[in-house]
Formats: structure tokens, sequence, C-alpha cells
């Protein structure tokens, strides 16, 4: 692989009763966490946060086959960002697999402050990542530390379901490693630099096991992360 690791993580149940207060059992059989597909900021470095582009073609492209990739799991609803890529992108994955999608705020991407809008090199040089660490905040920006406040409602939502069936919840990469941090009791050593390729999804199963499915990336267990 060329600019990623790939990482086993274990995940215990004293941890994960930690995040949360209810029972296990209620984390449905299957989340599978996705990304909206590749924008034109994306394509051209340029800083997104709560700013938005459209998708490229071959964002579009990509979505499109996503839905077949994940079908095996019968998901039977989308929690998407509302922000205008993630909402296109979801709305792809609803039309292909038949089934509702229910837009949430608080899964919008974290916001970039002033840097949104100027190109990643100018801000942050060849750094991953746009923070530098999980409590990190851009100018008038959120940190991941922020997300993963405001990420608790929802994550209690989800696992608060009585009929356990798989759900998909789509949103971005920033968020989504705050997502994923509060959901398994990561440590923001592991969290910080887990990569989410646009054609990747993350599949978090019911005994809090991880693994991935994607287009270019193959599938496997544990986490792709990013190299600095």
């Amino acid at each position: 692989m060329n600019n990623f690791n790939v990482y086993l993580y274990t995940f215990v149940g004293p941890l994960f009763k930690q995040v949360f207060s209810g029972s296990l059992n209620k984390l449905p059989p299957v989340i599978i966490l996705a990304r909206h597909g590749q924008t034109h900021f994306n394509q051209a470095g340029v800083i997104q946060g709560r700013s938005d582009s459209p998708l490229t073609p071959t964002g579009i492209a990509e979505t499109r086959k996503m839905p077949d990739l994940v079908s095996k799991f019968r998901p039977q609803a989308i929690y998407s960002s509302s922000l205008g890529r993630a909402a296109f992108s979801s709305s792809i994955y609803s039309q292909m697999l038949g089934i509702p999608i229910h837009f949430k705020e608080s899964l919008a991407e974290l916001s970039c402050g002033e840097w949104e809008g100027s190109r990643r090199t100018d801000v942050v040089g060849n750094r991953s990542s746009i923070r530098s660490g999980w409590f990190d905040r851009p100018p008038f920006g959120e940190s991941y530390q922020d997300g993963e406040t405001r990420l608790r409602p929802i994550v209690d939502e989800l696992c608060s379901f009585t009929d356990y069936s798989c759900k998909i919840v789509l949103a971005h990469a920033g968020l989504n490693r705050a997502l994923i941090k509060l959901i398994l009791g990561l440590t923001v050593e592991d969290s910080l630099f887990i990569r989410f390729p646009h054609d990747t999804v993350y599949l978090i199963q019911q005994d809090k096991s991880l693994s991935w499915l994607g287009l270019s990336t193959g599938s496997g267990q544990g986490f792709l992360r990013e190299i600095e």
C-alpha cells in the first residue's frame, strides 16, 4: 500500500462500556461508516470544512459503485450529514438500495474556520491531517474533541434501536475519526490518523470488531492509517 499502514486493533468490553451507559447488545449488528464521494475541492487540495463543493465525475462514479459493496449487509437506513456533498452521496445510496435517509446536522464536517477555501499546502504544508492534534482548532474552527461532543446524541440514537438492523452513517473524514473513536473507545493516538478514503467503508460489528471494504483498498481487519 502506498500511503497508509494497516493497523489491527482489539477492543475490550470494559473500555467500550465506559463510553456508553446502555447495554452493548443495543449496538446494531453492523454500522457501515462511509465518506462522501470525491469533490472538486478534494481534487484540488482545498480545505472544505463546513463549506461545500460538488462531486467530481470520479466521485460520482465511485459512489455509484459503493451500494453494491454493502448491499449484502441489508442496511435499512442512512444517517447522513446534511452538507451538500454528503447529501448527494447519500441520495445515490438511497436510490440504489431503496432505503430512507435521515439527515443530521451533527454529522456535518468539523469546521475549519478561516482556513476554509485555502489550499492545504498553504496552511499545513505536507502534513496529511489539517489538525496537528485531537484538541487543535483551526482559527474559529472546531477540534476533533468538539466533534465528539456534538456526536454523543447521534451515537446514543444509534445504540437505542430495537430493530437491530444494519445502518449506514455517511459523513466526512474528520468527523468520522471522532465518530469511530467515540463508538469504539479508541485512544487519541489511534484515532488521529485513521484513513478514510472516499471509496472505502468501515464495518463496525456488534462484537466491536472493525474491518474495511473498498474499491481501491480491498478488504481487511482493523483500520487504515495515514503515514505522517
